[in-house]
């Protein structure tokens, strides 16, 4: 008799737990189109991208305009490598064999301020070389309130996929194969750090405060690579920066991130000369690079 009553109940639960279960919501489907990710900024220009390769900093905005300009003599020159304005600052050292393949943000590496941070680098043992991927027409060009800054973003990304790898290539047969290359980019020029970190064309790379750069830069980075980040940046905020450190972590990538406190996106080339500490986080952003630089190219 008790086992016919427990029989009923087991029963009874089991037609209680199947209605209940046919109340529940369809599960969201594996393939479904990704929702935009919290650290997405609507302020920047997103490029098309494919749903498969989340995008973790934005495209060019407000914020990678912003900044001081800097006054200074350039001790390099202009000259053209593989039909690319180039500007090039010699290592203090002539016989140095480091290169600095330097990625500039959407100033150009003729802007004062890219051309005094060429300098200085030049000036602690490395030839710099910096592509005008913008042929002439950077963003300072354009102080037009109607500018239509996606189309020069689109026009501006097109020319530096043209030029990059020629230019890269003319580079390298110009120092030859016993020389040491490195590249860092800021900004708009971060993405091709990542890229080139990707081959075995540098012993090492760097980025500061970058733009459109991807999920897929840091899956597929294989040399050492730095991260010099704000605490403040509305194109790559805290929760993109974690998840590319996610990436690196989970690959146990040779890597190594800071994070400077009270500055925002452009501080490591456009820093305020009147505020201390974002002169300081400059500085310092510099001589990290520097640092890791020299680890790998001695």
């Amino acid at each position: 008799m008790r086992s016919a009553t427990l029989g009923m109940s087991l029963s009874s639960i089991t037609l209680y737990l199947f209605a209940l279960l046919t109340l529940l919501p369809t599960p969201l489907r594996v393939n479904a189109s990704p929702v935009q990710p919290e650290y997405s900024h609507a302020d920047h220009i997103q490029p098309p991208h494919s749903h498969t390769d989340h995008i973790l900093a934005g495209a060019i905005g407000p914020d990678c305009v912003d900044g001081a300009k800097y006054t200074g003599e350039a001790a390099g020159r202009n000259i053209t490598i593989a039909d690319v304005p180039t500007y090039y600052s010699p290592a203090a050292d002539e016989d140095s064999k480091k290169v600095v393949l330097y990625y500039s943000d959407i100033y150009g590496p003729f802007y004062e301020n890219n051309f005094l941070l060429q300098d200085w680098f030049a000036e602690n043992g490395y030839h710099v070389l910096g592509l005008d991927y913008f042929f002439g027409d950077p963003i300072q060009n354009h102080p037009e309130p109607d500018f239509d800054m996606a189309a020069w973003v689109a026009k501006s990304r097109a020319q530096a996929a043209e030029a990059l790898p020629k230019w890269n290539k003319a580079v390298r047969e110009k120092f030859g194969p016993d020389a040491k290359f490195v590249a860092v980019g800021y900004c708009f020029g971060a993405p091709y750090a990542l890229e080139i970190g990707a081959t075995d064309e540098v012993v090492a790379t760097a980025f500061a405060h970058p733009s459109q750069v991807t999920e897929s830069h840091f899956e597929n980075v294989t040399k050492p690579v730095l991260l010099s980040l704000a605490e403040t940046d509305g194109a790559f905020p805290t929760a993109a920066s974690r998840r590319a450190l996610d990436i690196l972590m989970r690959r146990k990538a040779t890597y190594h991130a800071q994070v400077f406190s009270g500055v925002s996106h452009g501080f490591a080339t456009r820093a305020d000369p009147n505020d201390a500490n974002a002169v300081w986080a400059k500085e310092q952003s510099a001589k990290s690079i520097l640092g890791w630089f020299d680890r790998f190219s001695s």
